[in-house]
């Protein structure tokens, strides 16, 4: 596979993390520029934190929206994926705002004037904050039945509805607006690029603010237009194609904020050791126990899956952009899953502490749990983006793997990525029957070659995942008899579930077989850690399983390290800023 981009360091996106970490300082400490206590504190009184925005405009975040090519140092989403997860591990407010604000600059990087992105430039590099605005109150995520209108008016148009719940709705000085423009139908949207200090002040105002479970300091709110007249030069694109625009728009919006799943679980599980290392009780320290062992090693395992999931899809937006109808929608469905149950699960373990607003980490465990919610009715529902697979799963069962390579740019750490200029030209509606993910898997398990216990653990557990692979196959085959859809029952949502649940099992085999001869990193290449995330698939799948009892103290000596040491519970190395020990 040839690119004239130019590739990027393997560790580009570790390096800049880990400056932002530094820069931050420990959350633990009252003192950091974004501390617990601080996020906390501003949090019960349902605000947002200005110096934590403050903080992240001076190391100079928003300059990571803004591709190169208009002045900023966007390069890879990759980069910009792992910020807002450690941004996220220490609070998912201020993330979920300047992940509405780089979401509401996609369409213009995607399909704007040079106008429209210099200006796009100019409002971000300022610290504006920016909306999208594509929910509306009566339809949710059934975006084809809009109701707000941009009716043709001279050389311009007049907007009229409501766009609301939606992030920055009050605080953004520019915004994103799809709008109907046409009769109902694919071709009957478009968007605008509206910057509120410019609109006649008579004919829109802010609609009120959302009252949430978690995010209280998110500006989760709305706008409203009353023949509000906007000039033509606000149209972004082709008129009649917003649509489009807003669909593969969110095939990369929401593969990006499930990055703030993973920092929420990152800091649950951090706190969690923090705590259950050194209480004591019935004479041994609470993570003594057996079965909170194996729960909180259960959890990590979960964390390690979703990284496994996420890692190759941001890849995918520079190598295989075209697979992203469906990669991003599975990756919106796991990932949110896997980190509530990872979170659900420590919250037993801390039992009555994950409750309390005090206490260990200031009280932080339940603002994880209350805020990691959002991401999985955020960018589409659960069952919404089980909708996007069942669609496509008829395709993919009749499909052949294509012959291209690309499992190694995918899921090599230590490969270096291409970079990508945020432009949408390769994004399709549909991958066509392709997925070298998940129709790769027999040869991926014909590699399986390693000698020792583990090896011979991992092997019988993909051959436990490939009759799983198979039995989905024989019910989707007779549904599709029966129904001749798979999304007119919820029998066929079930199959969807399940083929998420058999791609994290590819690829956290992928991950393993494309790094086992890499000198990245020692775990990486060991099979002990795929042994206990297909042992966890599985049990999702319904094959009740315990944690190998050969396979666990290899990961969760590795899992103790990162909290020793102050890494990241990843499978790349980043540094963050809360050792235990001295590095």
């Amino acid at each position: 596979m040839t690119s004239t981009r130019p590739r990027l360091d393997a560790r580009s996106a570790a390096r800049l993390a880990e400056d932002l970490e530094r820069f931050l300082g420990d959350p633990r400490e009252p003192g950091s520029r974004i501390s617990f206590r601080t996020q906390l504190h501003h949090d019960d009184r349902d605000e947002p934190a200005p110096d934590a925005f403050a903080a992240l405009r001076e190391w100079g975040l928003p300059r990571y929206f803004v591709p190169e090519a208009d002045g900023g140092e966007f390069r890879d989403i990759d980069e910009l994926f792992t910020l807002f997860r450690v941004l996220s591990r220490r609070d998912m407010t201020p993330a979920l705002s300047l992940a509405a604000t780089f979401l509401a600059c996609l369409p213009t990087w995607g399909w704007g004037s040079a106008e429209q992105r210099a200006r796009v430039a100019e409002l971000v590099g300022s610290g504006a904050l920016g909306t999208f605005g594509l929910s509306e109150p009566d339809h949710g995520c059934d975006v084809t039945a809009a109701e707000l209108t941009a009716e043709p008016d001279g050389d311009g148009y007049l907007l009229s509805g409501t766009k609301w719940p939606v992030g920055n709705g009050t605080r953004g000085a520019f915004a994103t607006i799809f709008a109907r423009t046409g009769a109902p139908g694919p071709r009957g949207f478009s968007a605008f690029l509206v910057e509120k200090a410019a609109l006649d002040p008579a004919r829109w105002s802010p609609e009120h603010r959302a009252l949430t479970l978690g995010l209280r300091g998110a500006d989760v709110s709305g706008i409203n237009f009353d023949r509000c007249p906007v000039p033509a030069s606000a149209l972004i694109g082709l008129r009649g194609h917003g649509l489009d625009e807003a669909i593969k728009t969110l095939q990369l919006s929401r593969v990006l904020v499930t990055g703030m799943c993973l920092g929420a679980a990152d800091t649950g599980l951090r706190v969690t050791l923090d705590h259950i290392r050194s209480r004591v009780l019935y004479g041994k320290t609470v993570h003594e126990l057996p079965v909170i062992r194996e729960q909180v090693l259960a959890a990590y395992a979960d964390l390690l899956i979703a990284d496994c999931v996420t890692a190759p899809v941001n890849r995918a937006f520079s190598v295989a952009p075209e697979r992203q109808s469906l990669w991003s929608s599975v990756t919106k469905y796991l990932v949110p899953m896997l980190t509530d149950d990872a979170l659900g699960s420590l919250s037993g373990v801390l039992a009555a502490r994950h409750y309390l607003r005090e206490g260990v980490a200031d009280g932080m465990f339940q603002k994880l749990l209350r805020d990691n919610r959002i991401v999985s009715v955020f960018e589409g529902t659960s069952h919404v983006h089980q909708h996007v697979v069942a669609t496509q799963l008829p395709s993919l069962l009749t499909g052949q793997v294509p012959e291209s390579g690309l499992l190694r740019p995918l899921f090599s750490r230590a490969e270096d990525p291409l970079g990508w200029d945020l432009r949408f030209g390769r994004f399709q509606l549909s991958n066509g029957g392709a997925d070298e993910i998940t129709q790769s898997w027999p040869a991926a398990v014909a590699e399986l070659d390693g000698t020792g216990p583990a090896w011979t653990s991992l092997r019988a557990l993909a051959a436990e995942i490939d009759r799983a692979r198979s039995k989905l196959h024989e019910d989707a085959t007779e549904l599709l008899r029966a129904e001749r859809s798979l999304t007119s029952t919820a029998r066929g949502f079930g199959l969807s579930r399940r083929h998420c649940l058999l791609h994290a099992a590819a690829c956290c085999v992928h991950t393993l077989l494309a790094n086992r001869d890499s000198d990245f990193t020692g775990f990486l290449g060991q099979p002990e850690w795929v042994v206990l995330c297909l042992q966890r698939i599985l049990t999702r799948l319904g094959t009740e399983q315990y944690l190998d009892p050969a396979c666990a103290p290899v990961v969760e000596a590795e899992m103790l390290r990162c909290w020793r040491e102050g890494a990241l519970f990843s499978l790349t190395p980043l540094a963050v800023a809360d050792p235990r020990e001295p590095r």
